[in-house]
């Protein structure tokens, strides 16, 4: 790679990589138009076969529900092709409604369940950046500062 000597050769590098951006986000263009073909092309060949895979199942789940004392001791059956079974699942659906969900939060505090409530704690890195050195080294931190370079080529300048 030759060395930059002047202003000009660094605008002239400037360009260039206006240009390779260009370039790559045109192919990576073409590229997502590529994707997304074969993905409606495939989804169109695979909802047949996720209905018949639905059908199956149901066909299965229906056939052990009938039979299902066969499962009271052993919760689960392995045949020669795959396993079967039912097992016991406990959820509590939480509302998805903000509103709904600060009302449940408000009765777990007012009925003491706290211990039901996840509390997430994290460093807030901005007030972090406001504390003097001396707090910082108590803390085990320290304050980087850093003079960060940018390049920014004006794509929109490159005839595409």
């Amino acid at each position: 790679m030759n060395e930059l000597q002047s202003w000009d050769d660094v605008d002239a590098a400037l360009k260039d990589l206006a240009t390779l951006e260009v370039t790559k986000q045109k192919l990576e263009g073409e590229m997502l138009v590529a994707i997304n073909k074969i993905k409606e092309e495939t989804k169109s060949k695979v909802a047949p076969i996720n209905e018949q895979i639905k059908h199956k199942i149901k066909m299965i789940e229906l056939f052990c529900s009938k039979n299902k004392a066969e499962f009271a001791k052993k919760r689960s059956k392995e045949l020669n092709f795959g396993k079967i079974g039912f097992r016991l699942v406990t959820s509590v659906p939480i509302p998805r409604d903000k509103a709904k969900v600060e009302a449940l939060l408000k009765s777990l505090k007012a009925y003491g369940l706290s211990d039901c409530i996840v509390f997430e704690e994290k460093p807030n890195k901005e007030k972090l950046k406001e504390l003097d050195d001396a707090t910082l080294v108590k803390l085990g931190l320290e304050k980087r500062v850093k003079d960060s370079f940018r390049v920014e080529p004006f794509i929109e300048k490159i005839e595409g």
